[in-house]
Protein backbone atom coordinates (compact mmCIF):
# COMPACT_ATOMS: atom_id res chain seq x y z
CA UNK A 1 0.00 0.00 0.00
CA UNK A 2 1.44 3.40 -0.98
CA UNK A 3 1.58 6.41 1.32
CA UNK A 4 -1.09 8.27 -0.67
CA UNK A 5 -3.45 5.31 -0.47
CA UNK A 6 -2.72 4.94 3.25
CA UNK A 7 -3.56 8.59 3.85
CA UNK A 8 -6.81 8.33 1.92
CA UNK A 9 -7.96 5.26 3.81
CA UNK A 10 -6.75 6.80 7.07
CA UNK A 11 -8.96 9.84 6.56
CA UNK A 12 -11.99 7.58 6.10
CA UNK A 13 -11.05 5.37 9.05
CA UNK A 14 -10.91 8.38 11.34
CA UNK A 15 -14.70 8.33 11.21
CA UNK A 16 -14.76 4.76 12.63
CA UNK A 17 -15.10 3.82 16.27
CA UNK A 18 -11.90 2.90 18.12
CA UNK A 19 -12.98 -0.74 18.40
CA UNK A 20 -13.80 -1.07 14.69
CA UNK A 21 -10.58 0.68 13.78
CA UNK A 22 -8.41 -1.68 15.81
CA UNK A 23 -10.24 -4.71 14.41
CA UNK A 24 -9.56 -3.53 10.85
CA UNK A 25 -5.90 -2.71 11.47
CA UNK A 26 -5.32 -5.99 13.32
CA UNK A 27 -6.15 -7.95 10.19
CA UNK A 28 -3.41 -6.29 8.09
CA UNK A 29 0.20 -7.33 7.63
CA UNK A 30 2.82 -5.64 9.83
CA UNK A 31 4.16 -3.26 7.17
CA UNK A 32 0.73 -2.04 6.14
CA UNK A 33 -0.26 -1.63 9.80
CA UNK A 34 2.74 0.65 10.40
CA UNK A 35 2.03 2.78 7.33
CA UNK A 36 -1.64 3.11 8.18
CA UNK A 37 -1.00 3.99 11.84
CA UNK A 38 1.41 6.73 10.74
CA UNK A 39 -1.10 8.01 8.19
CA UNK A 40 -3.91 8.03 10.76
CA UNK A 41 -1.70 10.04 13.11
CA UNK A 42 -0.88 12.56 10.40
CA UNK A 43 -4.06 12.69 8.33
CA UNK A 44 -5.42 16.21 8.17
CA UNK A 45 -2.37 17.70 9.93
CA UNK A 46 0.21 20.08 8.48
CA UNK A 47 3.73 18.61 8.66
CA UNK A 48 5.92 20.50 11.12
CA UNK A 49 9.57 21.41 10.84
CA UNK A 50 11.21 20.25 14.05
CA UNK A 51 14.75 20.83 15.32
CA UNK A 52 16.13 18.27 17.83
CA UNK A 53 19.24 19.36 19.74
CA UNK A 54 21.67 17.61 22.07
CA UNK A 55 24.88 19.14 23.45
CA UNK A 56 26.67 15.96 24.61
CA UNK A 57 28.71 13.67 22.35
CA UNK A 58 28.11 10.42 24.23
CA UNK A 59 25.56 7.74 23.36
CA UNK A 60 23.56 7.05 26.49
CA UNK A 61 19.91 6.62 27.29
CA UNK A 62 19.02 10.29 26.73
CA UNK A 63 20.72 10.38 23.34
CA UNK A 64 19.04 7.16 22.25
CA UNK A 65 15.74 8.65 23.40
CA UNK A 66 16.31 11.75 21.25
CA UNK A 67 17.12 9.60 18.21
CA UNK A 68 14.00 7.49 18.72
CA UNK A 69 11.90 10.60 19.27
CA UNK A 70 13.09 11.99 15.94
CA UNK A 71 12.28 8.74 14.17
CA UNK A 72 8.80 8.59 15.70
CA UNK A 73 8.14 12.21 14.71
CA UNK A 74 9.27 11.48 11.17
CA UNK A 75 6.95 8.47 11.04
CA UNK A 76 4.15 10.82 12.09
CA UNK A 77 4.82 12.86 8.95
CA UNK A 78 6.99 15.69 10.28
CA UNK A 79 10.28 17.09 8.94
CA UNK A 80 13.16 16.46 11.33
CA UNK A 81 16.58 18.10 11.58
CA UNK A 82 19.15 17.21 14.23
CA UNK A 83 21.63 19.74 15.65
CA UNK A 84 24.52 17.87 17.29
CA UNK A 85 28.11 18.56 18.34
CA UNK A 86 30.86 17.25 16.10
CA UNK A 87 31.87 13.77 17.23
CA UNK A 88 28.43 12.90 18.60
CA UNK A 89 28.09 9.12 18.72
CA UNK A 90 24.47 9.25 17.55
CA UNK A 91 25.22 11.06 14.26
CA UNK A 92 25.23 7.84 12.15
CA UNK A 93 21.91 6.71 13.68
CA UNK A 94 20.27 10.08 13.04
CA UNK A 95 21.68 10.48 9.52
CA UNK A 96 19.94 7.24 8.58
CA UNK A 97 16.60 9.05 8.44
CA UNK A 98 17.14 12.83 8.84
CA UNK A 99 19.60 15.63 8.04
CA UNK A 100 22.16 16.41 10.76
CA UNK A 101 23.76 19.82 11.36
CA UNK A 102 26.91 19.93 13.49
CA UNK A 103 28.92 22.47 15.45
CA UNK A 104 32.20 22.56 17.37
CA UNK A 105 32.07 21.90 21.11
CA UNK A 106 35.22 23.93 21.63
CA UNK A 107 34.12 26.96 19.60
CA UNK A 108 30.60 27.06 21.02
CA UNK A 109 31.95 27.05 24.59
CA UNK A 110 34.56 29.75 24.00
CA UNK A 111 32.54 31.99 21.66
CA UNK A 112 28.81 31.16 21.40
CA UNK A 113 28.27 34.29 19.29
CA UNK A 114 30.04 32.69 16.35
CA UNK A 115 27.07 30.31 16.08
CA UNK A 116 24.21 32.72 16.78
CA UNK A 117 23.37 33.49 13.14
CA UNK A 118 23.61 29.84 12.10
CA UNK A 119 21.51 28.51 15.00
CA UNK A 120 18.96 31.29 14.51
CA UNK A 121 18.51 30.24 10.89
CA UNK A 122 17.83 26.63 11.93
CA UNK A 123 15.31 27.87 14.50
CA UNK A 124 13.70 30.27 12.01
CA UNK A 125 12.82 27.30 9.81
CA UNK A 126 11.39 25.29 12.73
CA UNK A 127 8.09 25.50 14.58
CA UNK A 128 9.49 23.63 17.60
CA UNK A 129 12.97 23.03 18.99
CA UNK A 130 13.44 20.14 21.42
CA UNK A 131 16.66 20.30 23.44
CA UNK A 132 17.99 18.30 26.38
CA UNK A 133 18.99 20.38 29.43
CA UNK A 134 22.77 20.30 29.93
CA UNK A 135 25.39 21.92 32.13
CA UNK A 136 26.99 25.20 31.18
CA UNK A 137 30.24 24.86 29.21
CA UNK A 138 32.30 28.01 29.70
CA UNK A 139 30.09 30.69 28.05
CA UNK A 140 27.58 28.31 26.47
CA UNK A 141 24.47 26.69 27.93
CA UNK A 142 22.34 25.06 25.28
CA UNK A 143 18.78 25.87 26.45
CA UNK A 144 19.55 29.47 27.32
CA UNK A 145 21.41 30.05 24.04
CA UNK A 146 18.62 28.60 21.90
CA UNK A 147 16.09 30.71 23.84
CA UNK A 148 18.16 33.84 23.26
CA UNK A 149 18.36 33.10 19.53
CA UNK A 150 14.57 32.80 19.36
CA UNK A 151 13.94 35.87 21.51
CA UNK A 152 16.43 38.23 19.84
CA UNK A 153 15.23 37.32 16.35
CA UNK A 154 11.56 37.60 17.31
CA UNK A 155 10.81 34.06 16.14
CA UNK A 156 7.63 32.11 16.84
CA UNK A 157 9.59 28.90 17.44
CA UNK A 158 8.47 27.12 20.61
CA UNK A 159 11.24 25.69 22.82
CA UNK A 160 10.76 22.36 24.60
CA UNK A 161 13.44 21.57 27.20
CA UNK A 162 13.61 17.95 28.37
CA UNK A 163 15.44 17.21 31.59
CA UNK A 164 16.40 14.21 33.67
CA UNK A 165 18.15 14.30 37.04
CA UNK A 166 18.55 17.91 38.25
CA UNK A 167 22.11 19.11 38.75
CA UNK A 168 23.23 21.39 41.57
CA UNK A 169 24.87 23.69 39.03
CA UNK A 170 21.66 24.31 37.08
CA UNK A 171 19.99 27.72 37.03
CA UNK A 172 16.45 28.91 36.28
CA UNK A 173 17.52 30.08 32.82
CA UNK A 174 18.43 26.49 31.92
CA UNK A 175 14.69 25.84 31.57
CA UNK A 176 13.81 28.51 29.04
CA UNK A 177 15.96 31.59 29.47
CA UNK A 178 14.27 34.79 28.19
CA UNK A 179 11.33 32.78 26.81
CA UNK A 180 10.16 32.24 30.39
CA UNK A 181 9.35 35.96 30.51
CA UNK A 182 7.07 36.09 27.47
CA UNK A 183 3.33 36.04 28.04
CA UNK A 184 2.50 33.24 27.86
CA UNK A 185 5.98 31.64 28.08
CA UNK A 186 7.19 30.50 24.67
CA UNK A 187 8.73 27.41 26.22
CA UNK A 188 7.96 24.46 28.44
CA UNK A 189 9.93 21.83 30.31
CA UNK A 190 9.32 18.09 30.24
CA UNK A 191 10.67 16.15 33.22
CA UNK A 192 11.13 12.39 33.53
CA UNK A 193 9.88 12.28 37.12
CA UNK A 194 7.57 14.27 39.35
CA UNK A 195 10.49 14.74 41.75
CA UNK A 196 12.32 16.75 39.09
CA UNK A 197 9.25 18.86 38.36
CA UNK A 198 8.89 19.77 42.05
CA UNK A 199 12.64 20.44 42.33
CA UNK A 200 12.49 22.99 39.51
CA UNK A 201 9.42 24.66 40.97
CA UNK A 202 10.84 24.82 44.52
CA UNK A 203 14.39 25.86 43.62
CA UNK A 204 13.84 28.18 40.67
CA UNK A 205 10.32 29.50 41.23
CA UNK A 206 9.13 28.45 37.77
CA UNK A 207 5.36 28.14 37.36
CA UNK A 208 4.45 24.46 37.49
CA UNK A 209 1.87 24.88 34.74
CA UNK A 210 4.76 25.16 32.27
CA UNK A 211 6.44 21.99 33.52
CA UNK A 212 5.03 18.59 32.64
CA UNK A 213 6.12 15.16 33.86
CA UNK A 214 6.20 12.51 31.17
CA UNK A 215 7.86 9.38 32.47
CA UNK A 216 10.53 7.57 30.55
CA UNK A 217 9.06 4.64 28.70
CA UNK A 218 10.29 1.10 28.31
CA UNK A 219 9.61 -1.36 25.53
CA UNK A 220 7.10 -3.50 27.37
CA UNK A 221 6.77 -5.87 24.41
CA UNK A 222 10.26 -7.20 25.15
CA UNK A 223 9.62 -8.01 28.78
CA UNK A 224 7.24 -10.93 28.86
CA UNK A 225 7.95 -14.17 30.65
CA UNK A 226 7.89 -17.42 28.65
CA UNK A 227 8.76 -21.05 29.53
CA UNK A 228 11.62 -20.88 27.02
CA UNK A 229 13.01 -17.78 28.73
CA UNK A 230 12.98 -19.53 32.11
CA UNK A 231 15.00 -22.45 30.71
CA UNK A 232 17.53 -20.14 29.06
CA UNK A 233 17.85 -18.01 32.22
CA UNK A 234 18.89 -21.06 34.27
CA UNK A 235 21.56 -21.86 31.69
CA UNK A 236 22.95 -18.33 31.63
CA UNK A 237 22.71 -17.63 35.35
CA UNK A 238 23.01 -20.79 37.44
CA UNK A 239 22.47 -20.07 41.13
CA UNK A 240 22.39 -22.36 44.19
CA UNK A 241 19.21 -24.39 44.57
CA UNK A 242 16.82 -22.78 47.04
CA UNK A 243 18.59 -19.42 47.05
CA UNK A 244 16.72 -16.11 47.30
CA UNK A 245 18.29 -14.27 44.39
CA UNK A 246 18.79 -10.50 44.40
CA UNK A 247 19.74 -8.92 41.08
CA UNK A 248 21.96 -5.91 40.51
CA UNK A 249 22.13 -4.68 36.91
CA UNK A 250 24.10 -1.67 35.71
CA UNK A 251 27.48 0.01 35.62
CA UNK A 252 29.87 -1.03 38.37
CA UNK A 253 30.63 2.46 39.67
CA UNK A 254 30.61 3.89 43.23
CA UNK A 255 27.49 6.00 42.68
CA UNK A 256 25.43 2.86 41.97
CA UNK A 257 26.10 1.59 45.50
CA UNK A 258 27.22 -1.97 44.76
CA UNK A 259 29.32 -1.95 47.95
CA UNK A 260 26.23 -1.07 49.99
CA UNK A 261 24.42 -4.05 48.47
CA UNK A 262 27.32 -6.36 49.35
CA UNK A 263 27.25 -5.01 52.91
CA UNK A 264 23.49 -5.65 53.02
CA UNK A 265 23.96 -9.26 51.89
CA UNK A 266 26.58 -9.81 54.57
CA UNK A 267 24.16 -8.47 57.21
CA UNK A 268 21.37 -10.77 56.00
CA UNK A 269 23.64 -13.80 56.24
CA UNK A 270 25.28 -13.00 59.57
CA UNK A 271 22.00 -12.01 61.25
CA UNK A 272 20.28 -15.17 60.08
CA UNK A 273 17.44 -13.11 58.50
CA UNK A 274 18.14 -14.49 55.05
CA UNK A 275 21.11 -16.90 55.07
CA UNK A 276 20.21 -18.20 51.60
CA UNK A 277 20.53 -14.79 49.91
CA UNK A 278 22.47 -14.79 46.64
CA UNK A 279 23.52 -11.69 44.69
CA UNK A 280 23.53 -11.87 40.90
CA UNK A 281 25.59 -8.83 39.91
CA UNK A 282 25.55 -8.08 36.18
CA UNK A 283 27.65 -5.30 34.67
CA UNK A 284 31.07 -3.85 34.00
CA UNK A 285 32.95 -0.83 35.29
CA UNK A 286 35.59 0.64 37.55
CA UNK A 287 34.19 -0.92 40.73
CA UNK A 288 34.51 -4.51 39.51
CA UNK A 289 37.81 -5.07 41.33
CA UNK A 290 36.35 -3.65 44.52
CA UNK A 291 33.40 -6.04 44.26
CA UNK A 292 35.65 -9.03 43.69
CA UNK A 293 37.93 -8.08 46.58
CA UNK A 294 35.00 -7.47 48.97
CA UNK A 295 33.48 -10.86 48.12
CA UNK A 296 36.77 -12.65 48.78
CA UNK A 297 37.59 -10.73 51.97
CA UNK A 298 34.15 -11.34 53.49
CA UNK A 299 33.72 -15.02 52.57
CA UNK A 300 30.83 -14.29 50.20
CA UNK A 301 32.04 -16.39 47.27
CA UNK A 302 29.15 -18.85 47.60
CA UNK A 303 26.64 -15.98 47.87
CA UNK A 304 27.67 -13.75 44.98
CA UNK A 305 27.85 -14.30 41.20
CA UNK A 306 29.55 -11.61 39.11
CA UNK A 307 28.53 -11.68 35.45
CA UNK A 308 29.25 -9.66 32.33
CA UNK A 309 27.08 -6.80 31.09
CA UNK A 310 24.17 -7.97 28.94
CA UNK A 311 21.89 -6.38 26.36
CA UNK A 312 19.27 -9.02 27.20
CA UNK A 313 18.36 -8.20 30.81
CA UNK A 314 15.08 -10.12 30.67
CA UNK A 315 17.03 -13.32 31.33
CA UNK A 316 18.41 -11.72 34.49
CA UNK A 317 14.94 -10.70 35.65
CA UNK A 318 13.76 -14.25 35.01
CA UNK A 319 16.57 -15.64 37.18
CA UNK A 320 16.02 -13.42 40.25
CA UNK A 321 13.41 -12.73 42.92
CA UNK A 322 14.05 -9.01 43.40
CA UNK A 323 16.09 -6.17 41.89
CA UNK A 324 18.13 -3.99 44.27
CA UNK A 325 19.32 -0.48 43.45
CA UNK A 326 21.04 1.11 46.48
CA UNK A 327 22.18 4.12 44.46
CA UNK A 328 23.41 7.47 45.72
CA UNK A 329 22.21 9.31 42.60
CA UNK A 330 19.42 8.34 40.18
CA UNK A 331 16.73 9.99 38.11
CA UNK A 332 14.24 7.30 37.20
CA UNK A 333 16.36 4.29 36.19
CA UNK A 334 15.11 2.17 33.32
CA UNK A 335 16.25 -0.97 35.14
CA UNK A 336 13.45 -0.49 37.66
CA UNK A 337 10.85 -0.11 34.91
CA UNK A 338 12.14 -3.18 33.08
CA UNK A 339 12.15 -5.25 36.27
CA UNK A 340 8.61 -4.27 37.16
CA UNK A 341 7.45 -5.02 33.61
CA UNK A 342 8.89 -8.50 34.13
CA UNK A 343 6.91 -8.92 37.35
CA UNK A 344 10.03 -8.54 39.51
CA UNK A 345 9.66 -6.52 42.76
CA UNK A 346 12.30 -3.88 43.49
CA UNK A 347 14.12 -2.33 46.42
CA UNK A 348 15.75 1.06 45.89
CA UNK A 349 17.16 4.13 47.61
CA UNK A 350 14.50 6.67 48.48
CA UNK A 351 15.89 9.30 46.11
CA UNK A 352 14.55 11.40 43.24
CA UNK A 353 12.20 9.44 40.96
CA UNK A 354 12.73 5.99 42.48
CA UNK A 355 9.85 6.18 45.03
CA UNK A 356 7.47 7.05 42.20
CA UNK A 357 7.76 3.50 40.84
CA UNK A 358 9.05 1.56 43.87
CA UNK A 359 5.99 2.07 46.05
CA UNK A 360 6.34 0.71 49.58
CA UNK A 361 4.39 -2.49 50.03
CA UNK A 362 2.94 -2.28 46.53
CA UNK A 363 5.74 -2.78 43.98
CA UNK A 364 8.63 -3.15 46.45
CA UNK A 365 10.28 -1.13 49.20
CA UNK A 366 12.47 1.96 49.41
CA UNK A 367 15.08 2.70 52.07
CA UNK A 368 16.85 5.87 53.13
CA UNK A 369 19.95 6.84 51.15
CA UNK A 370 23.23 8.17 52.45
CA UNK A 371 25.88 10.36 50.86
CA UNK A 372 28.48 8.83 48.59
CA UNK A 373 31.31 10.75 50.29
CA UNK A 374 30.07 9.91 53.80
CA UNK A 375 31.08 6.28 54.38
CA UNK A 376 29.85 6.52 57.96
CA UNK A 377 26.26 6.46 56.62
CA UNK A 378 26.79 3.42 54.43
CA UNK A 379 26.21 0.91 57.23
CA UNK A 380 22.82 2.43 58.03
CA UNK A 381 21.97 2.43 54.32
CA UNK A 382 22.99 -1.23 54.06
CA UNK A 383 20.76 -2.02 57.05
CA UNK A 384 17.81 -0.41 55.29
CA UNK A 385 18.57 -2.25 52.07
CA UNK A 386 18.81 -5.56 53.95
CA UNK A 387 15.48 -4.96 55.71
CA UNK A 388 13.76 -4.14 52.39
CA UNK A 389 15.07 -7.34 50.79
CA UNK A 390 14.02 -9.37 53.85
CA UNK A 391 10.47 -7.97 53.68
CA UNK A 392 10.02 -9.23 50.14
CA UNK A 393 11.63 -12.58 50.95
CA UNK A 394 9.14 -12.99 53.83
CA UNK A 395 6.08 -12.61 51.58
CA UNK A 396 4.01 -15.70 50.87
CA UNK A 397 3.19 -16.74 47.30
CA UNK A 398 0.03 -14.63 47.20
CA UNK A 399 1.89 -11.58 48.50
CA UNK A 400 4.66 -11.91 45.92
CA UNK A 401 2.15 -12.39 43.13
CA UNK A 402 0.21 -9.30 44.19
CA UNK A 403 3.43 -7.26 44.19
CA UNK A 404 4.48 -8.67 40.81
CA UNK A 405 1.07 -7.92 39.31
CA UNK A 406 1.04 -4.37 40.69
CA UNK A 407 4.47 -3.60 39.23
CA UNK A 408 3.58 -4.94 35.82
CA UNK A 409 0.27 -3.05 35.79
CA UNK A 410 2.00 0.23 36.70
CA UNK A 411 4.62 -0.02 33.96
CA UNK A 412 2.24 -1.14 31.23
CA UNK A 413 -0.23 1.65 32.06
CA UNK A 414 2.11 4.56 32.87
CA UNK A 415 5.54 3.74 31.44
CA UNK A 416 4.93 1.95 28.17
CA UNK A 417 7.29 3.35 25.52
CA UNK A 418 4.58 3.78 22.89
CA UNK A 419 2.27 5.61 25.30
CA UNK A 420 4.94 7.93 26.72
CA UNK A 421 6.27 8.80 23.26
CA UNK A 422 2.73 9.65 22.20
CA UNK A 423 2.47 12.10 25.12
CA UNK A 424 5.69 13.78 23.98
CA UNK A 425 4.40 13.89 20.41
CA UNK A 426 1.12 15.44 21.55
CA UNK A 427 3.02 18.27 23.28
CA UNK A 428 5.32 18.90 20.31
CA UNK A 429 2.50 18.77 17.75
CA UNK A 430 0.24 21.08 19.76
CA UNK A 431 2.99 23.66 20.29
CA UNK A 432 4.09 23.38 16.66
CA UNK A 433 0.59 23.86 15.31
CA UNK A 434 0.26 27.04 17.38
CA UNK A 435 3.52 28.36 15.92
CA UNK A 436 2.48 27.88 12.27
Amino acid sequence: MGSAASAGIATSLQECSAADLQTYIGGLDAETQAKLQAAIGGAGKTPLNLLLHEDLTMKGGAQIWLTNCGLRLKEAGHNITFLLPEGSEIIPDCEAFAPVKTYSHEKSAADPECYRAEFTEYLKNSQVCVTLVRQKRDKYQNVRFMAECISQAGLKTFLVAKTGTPDASYEAEFYGGPLLKTSPPQCCTITIAEYTRKFIMDNFGIDGSYIQTIYNGTDTAKFKRTPEMAIEAKKRYPVPEGAFVVGSIGRFVPVKGQKVLLMAAKKLIESGKLPNVHLLMVGEGESKDMITEFVAANNLTANVSICEFTKEPFYVFEAIHVVAMPSFLEGLPNVLLEALAMETPCVASRIMGCPEVVVDGVTGYCFEAGELKDEATWDKMAEGCADAIAKIAALDDAGRKAMADAGKKMVFEEHDKVKTFQKILDVIQAKGAAAL
